[in-house]
């Protein structure tokens, strides 16, 4: 119902006071405890990530240097996010994919490209993409590569199979660790002045889009 009227755009029916009760209560009452959980569990995983991706690979200067046991925690972080949070947003993508073809919530781009409505939304966009930077990620994987290459260290990422997916593995992985970033935004909604912000930041970033669009041509 919420949805709806923030849809129809009308202030007059936002600010009525049944209204603003109503969320008030939602909020208070329901909402915020699911809201707060989802964004632990997703504040949690980011933090797994980075461990994975920035800490614990960069302990040392020299490879050499290096320790069987930083390898396993940099696999068990891993393990971690393939299965705690590139399932979950499996799961959750084709969820909302299903239930919009299902209701035929379907935009198609130019009149050809059909396209589900849900990704019209930024933060359901990002997720999809951060989705398929996973499964890139899994594909990918070094310590998977290097298996059986024989390494006197166990899961030891550095050898000769995994040097060709080294470095569209390091891109891809920055890609995600921007995404779980940008996701993250939706903690702004506990301070005003910081959704004001990021408000003037979304307008001003499309409207430098357009200048420098307007320059190319």
């Amino acid at each position: 119902a919420m949805e709806w009227l923030a849809d129809n755009g009308d202030p007059k029916i936002i600010c009525h006071p049944a209204v603003v009760m109503f969320s008030d209560v939602f909020w208070g009452q329901l909402a915020n405890r699911y809201f707060l959980l989802g964004r632990v569990y997703f504040l949690f995983m980011l933090i797994v990530f980075l461990f994975s991706q920035s800490v614990l690979t960069h302990l040392h200067e020299h490879v050499e240097d290096e320790k069987e046991s930083e390898y396993i925690g940099i696999l068990t972080c891993r393990i971690v996010i393939y299965l705690g949070s590139m399932t979950r947003f499996i799961y959750q993508q084709l969820k909302l994919l299903i239930t919009d073809c299902k209701a035929g919530n379907v935009t198609r781009i130019a009149g050809v490209l059909p396209v589900p409505t849900y990704l019209f939304s930024y933060k359901e966009f990002g997720s999809m993409v951060l989705m398929i930077c996973l499964i890139l990620m899994l594909c990918m994987e070094p310590m998977l590569h290097c298996l059986g290459s024989g390494s006197e260290k166990l899961f030891d990422p550095h050898c000769e199979d995994a040097e060709h997916v080294k470095d569209a593995y390091s891109v891809i992985s920055a890609v995600a660790m921007l995404l779980y970033w940008l996701l993250l935004t939706d903690l702004t909604v506990f301070s005003m002045r910081i959704s004001a912000f990021l408000l003037v930041i979304g307008r001003v970033a499309s409207e430098v889009g357009l200048f420098l669009g307007a320059l190319v041509y």
